[in-house]
């Protein structure tokens, strides 16, 4: 009896020694990792949502005590948008930043930041990322892989033109530079003009030689590659607001200990509320700089431009579920 019970004690022990083993060997794995992220973008490498990645780099290296460093690729440096998608599916790119609306290009959940006249101010749209972000990250994720981790402010898009634009009927056959998104080019098609898809590279020359007669863009942008100099009217169209991101492959996401995504989540934080201060400031100091070149600034009435793009939100039954969000924000104010 006695030595059945010796017996027993230590088949006990063992198992006891084998799961706390078992647990440390986890617990050590968890904590035991090492990333050196490249972080690719289209953006400029002198802008703000350029250098804010970075800063997030930063701040995650530093959450997590130097076991996660990283570098940035700007200008395209590691291909285009749809390239480096493919090197996040791929592994050879680890964390990808570029407008959310950009996106668009891969799937259609993201025209969504393409409509119109999303927000109806800057409040609704602050309380709609503050109050939604979780819903729509998980969204994003099912429906395209990408793991959207923080929202970057930005400023609207407004359009720069040879030509003053007061009305909606001064846009009709106005030859306009858009990017090559679908839902931007439709966006300029309801409101009556011609949008023409082209590179940025080319818009200063096509303006010059009248291929275009304008061309829309935030106007920090606008003003920093001097479309001023040859479309000298700025007009307030706040029809789409420019808004980055940090994207990652979700399945690698999902990888990471616990640890790292948490430090991923903080450091996503701090940067949507540095952005939002960036903005307000820069926004201020680029309209200013606008007036004293002797820009033209046009104010149209923006009811008949709402009412002219309104048929675009029956167009993209894929965006419901972020519309429906968006309306939700906006009972929330």
């Amino acid at each position: 009896m006695k030595k059945k019970q010796c017996t027993i004690l230590l088949t006990i022990i063992l198992v006891v020694s084998s799961i706390a083993g078992c647990s440390k060997t986890e617990s050590s794995v968890s904590e035991d990792y090492s990333y050196h992220w490249k972080l690719a973008t289209t953006e400029s490498e002198d802008y703000y949502m350029t250098q804010l990645s970075q800063r997030f780099l930063d701040l995650v290296s530093e959450k997590t005590d130097g076991k996660v460093t990283g570098e940035v690729f700007a200008s395209g440096q590691l291909g285009g948008l749809v390239d480096a998608l493919e090197g996040l599916e791929m592994g050879n790119i680890d964390v990808v930043m570029d407008g959310v609306s950009s996106l668009s290009a891969v799937n259609d959940m993201f025209n969504a930041w393409c409509l119109p006249f999303l927000y109806d101010s800057k409040e609704h749209q602050y309380l709609f990322w503050d109050k939604h972000f979780d819903e729509v990250s998980d969204l994003i994720a099912e429906e395209s892989g990408y793991r959207l981790v923080s929202i970057i402010d930005g400023m609207n898009r407004e359009l720069s033109s040879t030509v003053p634009v007061n009305s909606l009927s001064d846009l009709k056959g106005l030859k306009v530079r858009v990017p090559n998104i679908p839902g931007y080019v439709r966006i300029w098609e309801c409101l009556g003009a011609a949008p023409i898809p082209m590179s940025l590279s080319e818009v200063y020359t096509s303006i010059q030689t009248g291929v275009v007669q304008g061309q829309e863009n935030d106007i920090a942008l606008t003003l920093s590659l001097n479309f001023y100099d040859v479309a000298p009217y700025c007009v307030i169209t706040d029809h789409v607001p420019y808004e980055g991101s940090f994207y990652f492959n979700e399945a690698t996401y999902q990888s990471y200990p616990e640890e790292l995504k948490q430090a991923i989540k903080e450091a996503a934080e701090e940067i949507k509320l540095e952005s939002r201060s960036m903005i307000a400031e820069l926004e201020q100091q680029t309209m200013d700089k606008i007036e004293e070149k002797g820009v033209t600034i046009c104010r149209p009435d923006l009811a008949e431009f709402k009412e002219a793009t309104k048929t675009m939100y029956e167009e993209y039954p894929s965006c419901q579920p972020i519309i429906e969000l968006v309306e939700q924000a906006r009972s929330e104010l």
